[in-house]
């Protein structure tokens, strides 16, 4: 279930939400998509199990960490090798909690459009720069914007088209991992 604050936040902006799943055309990992290390806790942050319940989620560093590794795993593709760009959000289900993970649906279309077909026929890969929404204040919510660059293996790259945010909500104990998100593509 979306989480209510966060769903408001996206309707009442007039965002379109995007939690579309695919299938990724290949199960292997591509070794330019990033991987990413288990969070662990900073010198600031309570032990392992403590709660957070009643701080801020964006006070909290390894939430923001967490937030930033997932955004920059939703939004690096390969369109050679992704059957669309929900194939990156399948990729970041290891960062999810089990329940949210079942979540992300694979449907049967593939990617289109000018800016994914262009970066495939050039065999470019995205290159994502996350930013923490600094201006975002619910207190259980990171919010991070996403912008990329497409790369090719000759060094070509281009600016990606429009920017994707992210809300982030998580689970209260650590190891941290993603209780629920929402995304919109400007």
């Amino acid at each position: 279930m979306k989480h209510p604050k966060i769903l408001a936040l996206a309707l009442a902006a007039g965002l379109a939400t995007g939690i579309a799943g695919c299938t990724p055309a290949s199960t292997e990992t591509e070794p330019s998509i990033p991987s990413v290390a288990p969070t662990t806790a900073s010198p600031s942050t309570p032990s392992p199990g403590a709660s957070h319940e009643h701080g801020d989620a964006v006070d909290d560093p390894a939430k923001i960490e967490l937030a930033k590794q997932a955004a920059t795993i939703m939004t690096t593709w390969n369109p050679n090798k992704d059957f669309n760009r929900t194939a990156a959000e399948m990729r970041a289900r290891k960062l999810m909690t089990s329940e949210r993970a079942k979540q992300v649906i694979a449907p049967e279309r593939p990617a289109t459009g000018v800016e994914w077909l262009t970066a495939a026929e050039k065999k470019a890969i995205s290159k994502p720069t996350v930013k923490l929404m600094t201006e975002h204040h619910e207190q259980d919510t990171v919010a991070v914007t996403a912008t990329w660059q497409w790369v090719t293996k000759d060094g070509e790259s281009w600016a990606g088209e429009g920017k994707q945010t992210f809300f982030f909500t998580f689970n209260d104990t650590e190891p941290y991992k993603i209780r629920d998100y929402v995304s919109s593509v400007r």
